[in-house]
């Protein structure tokens, strides 16, 4: 409970910084017993982060943390990831970030899971757009459960959808 009260304080005072004028300034942090958050406001953006650890009804442990930022020239951002680790040393981790703003975009989502028995599984998908051009770049790397590799495939195409060249 307390991780969503400190996850929810921190959202308020970042919608309170991105409604406040250029010329605000200041840094507000807050610390409960399972995390801390921090907030920042200036000339040229607002900024907001918080991270936190609970122990599960399982006995497994979780962390998670995110992040989002509002910049003056109409970019934004944000980030998040959690990890849980089980008694039994499986690993689950997820995580996702995205931005944009006046030369494009980016996004970015993945994980990995790690058995008790050592053997593991995980995939990331990527996709960014140049906002001048148009074209755009999607991508996914997954891990062949055969030689536990990496594979990548990407595609690049131009505004109209063709496909073209990756450089």
């Amino acid at each position: 409970m307390t991780r969503i009260r400190t996850a929810a304080a921190s959202l308020a005072v970042f919608a309170a910084l991105l409604s406040t004028t250029v010329e605000a300034r200041g840094v507000i942090r807050a610390t409960g017993p399972n995390g801390a958050s921090t907030a920042a406001a200036g000339p040229r953006g607002a900024a907001v982060r918080a991270r936190g650890t609970v122990r599960n009804s399982d006995g497994s442990v979780t962390h998670a943390s995110g992040g989002a930022f509002a910049g003056y020239n109409g970019s934004r951002g944000a980030r998040a990831s959690s990890t849980t680790v089980s008694p039994d040393g499986s690993v689950s981790r997820q995580g996702e970030a995205g931005a944009s703003g006046p030369r494009g975009s980016v996004y970015s989502q993945g994980g990995f899971t790690r058995s008790s028995d050592g053997t593991w599984s995980g995939s990331r998908s990527s996709s960014a757009t140049n906002a001048q051009t148009g074209n755009s770049y999607s991508g996914t790397t997954q891990i062949d459960p055969a030689t536990g590799k990496p594979v990548h495939t990407g595609t690049c195409s131009d505004a109209y959808g063709n496909t073209i060249p990756c450089r």
